[in-house]
C-alpha cells in the first residue's frame, strides 16, 4: 500500500480558504438562527402572556356571570335537548324546590303546578313547545315559548324557555309574578271602586233633574182646590218621571255589570216631548220661557232614550242654574246632510267665562260653589258612546250655545222600525 503524497503549500492554503468560508458561513447561518430563535421565544413569550391574561379575564367573566346566576331574582335551569336539567341556581330550587338536577323538566312542572283543568292545557302545550325546539333542528332558534303556570304552593311563575345553542340545550327563565298578579287585583278592585263611584255620581246626577220634576208634581197633588182630571193628569206624569227614573237606574246597572248598553233606534220629535215633560216644572218655578221645534220621524238616531232625554235635561238645568233670574232656552233640531244631524241648545244667560270653557266638559270641574261638575261631562260621556260630538262657545249677544252632532241612524226595516217605536213610547210625555 503506497503512502500519500503530501499536499502541496498551495493545496494547503486552498484547503484553508475553503474551511475558512466554511466556518463564516455556518457562524453567519448559527447567529441567523439564534436570531430567529430569540424572536420566535419573544413572540412566544407575548402569545403566552396575552393568551394568560384572556384566560385570566375569561375565568374573571365566568365567575362573575356565575356570581350574578346566582344571585338572580329569578330561576334559571338548563335543559338538554331529552328535555332534562342538567343546571339549576338557587333561585330556582327556591320556587321549584328539590330535586332538579337530573330530573325531566315535565315532571318536574307536574309535580309544582296545580293541576287544574285550565293548568293541565298549559302544561300540554308547553311541553309541545318544548318538542317542537327539541325537532325544529336550526330553525329552533327562531321559536321560544312563554307561560304563566300557578303552582300548588300559590305562587305563579312566568315560565320563558329559549334555545340556548345548536346542540338542541336551552335555558329556561323563571320569574315568580304572584306580587304582580296581587298589585295588578288590586289595580282592578280600584278601578271598579272608582267606576262604581262614577257611577253613583253619574246616576244621582242624573236622577236629580226628574226627581225635582217629580217633587214639584207631588206638591201639586197636595192641593185641596185640586180637580179630579188634574189630579189624574198629575199623577200620571209623577208615574213617567219614576219610570224614567227606574230606566235610569236599569241603565247604570248594565254599566256597572259591564253589558253593553240596549241601543234603539230613537226619534227626536218624542225625546223632545220627553225632555219637555221632565225640565217643564223647572221652567216653569223659575219663570223661564222654553222653545222646542217640531220635528217629525225622519229624524233618529241609534242610542237610548233616557240617556239622550237626561243629557238634553242636564243641558237646560246647567243653563237654568247658570242664570239668576229667568232664562230662555231655544231648542233646534236638524240635518246636517244625509248623514249627521244637529241638537242646538241656546240660552241668554251668563253665558261661560273664556278662562274656563275649555274645560267645562272635564268631570268634577264646576265654578259654582254648589256645583258637582258632573252635569255637561255626563252630556260629553253620552253624546261620544253615540258617535257623536259636542262643542260650546258664547254668543256675540249673550248667552251660551251647545252644539251637538249626532250621526243619523240608518234607516231601519219594517220589523225593527216598529219594535223601536214600541222601545221610544215608554219614555214619552203625554201631555
Amino acid at each position: 500500500m503506497s503512502q500519500a503524497e503530501p499536499l502541496s503549500a498551495s493545496q494547503l492554503e486552498q484547503a484553508f480558504k475553503v474551511f475558512n468560508r466554511v466556518s463564516h458561513e455556518l457562524d453567519t447561518s448559527y447567529r441567523e438562527l439564534e436570531s430567529k430563535v430569540a424572536g420566535l421565544t419573544s413572540q412566544l413569550a407575548v402569545a403566552r402572556s396575552a393568551r394568560l391574561r384572556e384566560l385570566a379575564e375569561n375565568e374573571r367573566l365566568a365567575h362573575r356571570l356565575s356570581s350574578l346566576i346566582s344571585v338572580l331574582p329569578g330561576g334559571v335551569l338548563i335543559v338538554d335537548s331529552h328535555q332534562m336539567i342538567r343546571d339549576v341556581n338557587p333561585e330556582a330550587l327556591d320556587l321549584l324546590d328539590e330535586p332538579l338536577i337530573g330530573q325531566s323538566w315535565s315532571d318536574v312542572l307536574e309535580r309544582v303546578a296545580v293541576c287544574g283543568e285550565s293548568d293541565g292545557r298549559d302544561l300540554e302545550q308547553f311541553r309541545f313547545q318544548q318538542a317542537s325546539l327539541e325537532q325544529a333542528g336550526l330553525q329552533k332558534t327562531s321559536l321560544q315559548s312563554t307561560r304563566e303556570i300557578q303552582l300548588i304552593n300559590n305562587k305563579c311563575i312566568s315560565v320563558v324557555s329559549r334555545p340556548l345553542d345548536k346542540t338542541g340545550d336551552s335555558v329556561v327563565l323563571i320569574t315568580d309574578v304572584s306580587e304582580i298578579h296581587q298589585l295588578q287585583e288590586q289595580l282592578g278592585r280600584k278601578k271598579r271602586l272608582t267606576a262604581l263611584g262614577e257611577m253613583a255620581a253619574r246616576l244621582a246626577h242624573q236622577i236629580r233633574t226628574p226627581l225635582s220634576s217629580t217633587t214639584l208634581y207631588l206638591s201639586q197633588l197636595g192641593r185641596q182646590d185640586l180637580l179630579a182630571d188634574q189630579r189624574q193628569k198629575i199623577s200620571a206624569k209623577v208615574s213617567e218621571r219614576l219610570n224614567h227614573m227606574g230606566h235610569l237606574v236599569d241603565s247604570m246597572l248594565t254599566f256597572v255589570r259591564g253589558e253593553s248598553p240596549a241601543t234603539d233606534i230613537i226619534y227626536l220629535n218624542r225625546v223632545l216631548k220627553d225632555f219637555e215633560a221632565t225640565v217643564l216644572p223647572q221652567i216653569e218655578k223659575t219663570e223661564s220661557k222654553l222653545i222646542i221645534p217640531t220635528v217629525d220621524d225622519t229624524l233618529s238616531i241609534v242610542g237610548e232614550h233616557d240617556e239622550l232625554t237626561g243629557a238634553l235635561s242636564n243641558l237646560a238645568m246647567n243653563a237654568l242654574e247658570a242664570a239668576s233670574g229667568p232664562v230662555e232656552l231655544d231648542i233646534w233640531v236638524g240635518a246636517l246632510n244625509n248623514r249627521w244631524l244637529q241638537i242646538r241648545v241656546r240660552d241668554n244667560g251668563p253665558g261661560i267665562s273664556e278662562d274656563v270653557i275649555d274645560r267645562v266638559f272635564d268631570p268634577f270641574f264646576t265654578t259654582r260653589a254648589q256645583g258637582t261638575g258632573l252635569g255637561l261631562a255626563v252630556v260629553a260621556m253620552t253624546v261620544s258612546n253615540y258617535g257623536g260630538e259636542i262643542t260650546v262657545k258664547n254668543r256675540p249677544e249673550g248667552g251660551a250655545e251647545f252644539l251637538i252632532n249626532l250621526p243619523i241612524a240608518r234607516e231601519p226595516s219594517a220589523s225593527k222600525a216598529k219594535s223601536a217605536e214600541l222601545s221610544s213610547n215608554k219614555g214619552v210625555a203625554h201631555e
